[in-house]
């Protein structure tokens, strides 16, 4: 066999072994194969963390990536074919249970509310006591494993007592509607905590006893995203556009800080401090709590 001949049949082993490895990889339950950038043609709708297992969850409107590297490397997380093509608008990590995982919760149009307890493996549609499927934005209570809130336009937000098994209307959510929204377990509430809620007229907020929404500061601007440092909880993000703005009292006053850049599409914060941003192209940044500037991941 000459030198041209051993050539080609070491690139058809290799390409060989590489189908192969790919097509192992396919069939994990709701994993695709690793890659180093997920599909960027759609915009970014949602970024979650779970502690239990340092992994980070970014949503796009047809899809779901995991990263178990701080966001260098991501795998596809799979959803269920029977829902067709649904416009997913929202993810959320349930606080975990004494002894268990945190819930992974997404949620769109057409999807209604779907968990999974196995990091995105295999999923079950939670919707009973929903007017439809339709759902605009959705989070979990900041201390509460089982409670959950889906907010669907032209309805208002309901509330799960039960990891999403039934739903119950509990407010008709403030006016303008929401964008997005969070639980914090700051203190002063009536109840249990207080939501703060994104939307076109800037940020809102409300105990989660439903007492009425009134505005958190006087933004004014369009709200895409809200998020809180769980290790203070009156520590409150959001973002407009390319501006990313922090109040620490709660949403009394509000203050711009050092953004990325680009038009900014979710954020997410973990209990360590970590500040994570989506752009709406897909890229993804990190700031530690003490860091003065911003990493872009491989995203």
């Amino acid at each position: 066999m000459n030198e041209s001949s051993r050539c080609r049949r070491r690139f058809l082993l290799a390409g060989s072994r590489a189908a192969v490895a790919t097509a192992l990889l396919a069939r994990l339950p709701g994993l695709h194969a690793e890659q180093r950038r997920p599909d960027t043609s759609e915009t970014v709708v949602g970024l979650a963390f779970d502690p239990s297992a340092q992994a980070v969850y970014k949503a796009s409107e047809r899809a779901v990536h995991r990263s178990d590297d701080g966001g260098r490397v991501w795998s596809r997380v799979g959803l269920p074919k029977t829902l067709g093509e649904p416009t997913l608008a929202s993810i959320a990590v349930a606080t975990a249970a004494p002894a268990s995982k945190p819930a992974l919760y997404v949620a769109g149009h057409g999807a209604g509310v779907l968990r999974s307890d196995d990091g995105g493996g295999t999923w079950v549609e939670r919707n009973d006591g929903l007017p439809g499927t339709d759902v605009a934005a959705l989070t979990t209570h900041a201390d509460r494993p089982d409670t959950v809130y889906a907010y669907m336009k032209a309805h208002g937000i309901y509330r799960s007592e039960d990891a999403g098994r039934h739903w119950r209307l509990m407010d008709a959510g403030p006016r303008g509607g929401i964008t997005a929204f969070v639980h914090s377990n700051m203190p002063g509430s009536m109840q249990s905590g207080w939501f703060f809620a994104g939307g076109a007229q800037g940020v809102r907020r409300a105990m989660d006893c439903f007492c009425g929404w009134r505005d958190a500061g006087e933004l004014n601007r369009a709200i895409r995203a809200v998020a809180y440092d769980p290790r203070r909880p009156s520590e409150i993000y959001a973002a407009a556009k390319t501006e990313l703005l922090v109040s620490r009292d709660g949403g009394e006053t509000w203050s711009g800080i050092d953004a990325p850049g680009p038009a900014i599409a979710a954020l997410t914060v973990t209990p360590r401090g970590k500040v994570y941003v989506a752009s709406e192209d897909g890229g993804l940044y990190v700031r530690d709590a003490a860091a003065a500037s911003w990493k872009q991941l491989d995203a």
